[in-house]
C-alpha cells in the first residue's frame, strides 16, 4: 500500500491541508482534474482534514497524517439507494462489477467506461485487462491506461516484463499509440524496447522493432521543438 502525506500549512490566514496531486490533460493539453499521488509534482489544497482524508483514499492511496500517524479507508460495497449522494462510487461500483461480465461486448464497455475514473484501482483493473484473450476488451484497456499515459509510464514499463506476451505486446501497443504525443518522456522507453526487440515471442518482437523506430523518431523530432 502506498502512502500519500498530508500536510497542514498556513495560506492567507487559514489552515489547509495539502497533498501531492498529478494533473490530468484531455487531448488538447488542457488540464482536466489533479489526483492525489505519491509521486505527484503538483498539489491539492482541502479546508478540512477530513476532505483530504477522503481524497486521498477514493484516488486508492493510504494515507499519512500531519501527526505521522497512518490510516486508509475501509472499503465497503457501495448500496445504491435513492438517498444516496455519493454517485461516483455508485457509478465505480456497478461499473466495476461489469467489467468481469461474461458478455465480452459488456465487458469491453465497463472497462472502457471505468477508465474515465483515475485512481489506483481503476488502474489495477486496466493493466489486468490488457492480458485478455478478447480484442476489444484489451484494446479498451490500453486506450484506457493511454489516457493517463505519464501517470502510467512506469506501470507500462513494467509490464514489458510480464511472463505473459499478451500483457507485453499490449504495453508496447500503449507506448505505439503514447509515441504520438510530446507530454511523455519518450527516452525512458527507448532502453526497455531495445531488450524486447528479443523477445521470445515472434509477435512481440515485431511490434517492438516497429515501436522503437516511431519512439525514436518522435523523441528526436521533439528534441528539436
Amino acid at each position: 500500500m502506498q502512502y500519500i502525506a498530508i500536510k497542514e500549512e498556513q495560506k492567507a490566514g487559514k489552515t489547509v491541508f495539502i497533498v501531492n496531486a498529478i494533473p490530468l490533460k484531455n487531448s488538447a493539453k488542457a488540464l482536466v482534474q489533479k489526483i492525489p499521488h505519491p509521486l505527484g509534482s503538483d498539489s491539492l489544497a482541502f479546508e478540512t482534514l477530513e476532505l483530504a482524508k477522503e481524497a486521498v483514499t477514493r484516488a486508492g492511496f493510504s494515507y499519512i497524517l500531519p501527526d505521522g500517524k497512518k490510516g486508509t479507508a475501509t472499503r465497503h460495497k457501495t448500496q445504491i439507494s435513492k438517498d444516496s449522494k455519493n454517485y461516483e462510487q455508485i457509478i465505480i461500483s456497478v461499473i466495476k462489477d461489469k467489467t468481469d461480465s461474461s458478455n465480452s461486448t459488456v465487458a469491453a464497455a465497463a472497462v472502457s467506461a471505468l477508465s474515465v475514473f483515475p485512481n489506483e484501482e481503476t488502474f489495477d483493473i486496466l493493466f489486468n485487462k490488457i492480458g485478455e484473450d478478447n480484442d476489444l476488451i484489451r484494446k479498451n484497456a490500453i486506450s484506457g491506461i493511454c489516457r493517463y499515459g505519464t501517470l502510467l509510464q512506469d506501470r507500462i514499463i513494467d509490464s514489458l516484463k510480464s511472463s505473459n506476451w499478451v500483457v507485453r505486446n499490449s504495453a508496447i501497443s500503449c507506448i505505439n499509440q503514447l509515441a504520438e504525443t510530446s507530454d511523455i518522456d519518450l527516452e525512458k522507453f527507448i532502453i526497455p524496447l531495445a531488450k524486447t526487440c528479443d523477445d521470445s515471442n515472434s509477435i512481440v518482437q515485431t511490434n517492438a522493432i516497429a515501436t522503437l523506430a516511431k519512439v525514436y523518431q518522435n523523441f528526436q523530432k521533439n528534441k528539436k521543438v
